[in-house]
């Protein structure tokens, strides 16, 4: 019974860290539409700028994460580097499911819609937490 309840709290350790990202990555995608349709460019997105962004964004959110919750939810050493690789898979495919969502509205789709783009900004978002979070 003792390691059922421990299995339960790193499945939830493990969930937190991912529902984290999930939080700041459609916050993100929020965001980022907003600024989008107040600008409304005329040429298509340039992608290697837009990675750059990305990178940047997940940065920052990433910080902001750590300083809200300076703590980690995943305490085991082997439960955060699975989180490095399961998270940023996640989020990839939950942009992407995001960008046909907002395809069924006729609303136009932003970079971050891209598996690649989504992986990458959750990327840096999970390596930030990882690197600092307490």
């Amino acid at each position: 019974m003792e390691l059922l309840l421990e299995l339960a709290a790193l499945v939830g350790q493990f969930l937190l860290e991912i529902l984290l990202q999930l939080l700041f990555e459609i916050l993100a995608e929020f965001g980022l539409r907003s600024v989008r349709e107040a600008m409304r460019p005329s040429t298509p997105p340039q992608p290697l700028l837009g990675l750059a962004g990305y990178i940047v964004l997940g940065g920052l959110l990433g910080g902001v994460s750590v300083w809200l919750f300076p703590h980690k939810f995943a305490v085991p050493i082997w439960l955060q580097v699975a989180n490095l690789v399961v998270s940023p898979v996640v989020m990839g495919l939950v942009m992407v499911g995001v960008g046909r969502w907002r395809a069924s509205r006729n609303q136009q789709a932003i970079l971050l819609h891209k598996f690649w783009f989504g992986l990458v900004l959750a990327m840096i978002f999970a390596l930030v937490r990882f690197r600092f979070a307490a």
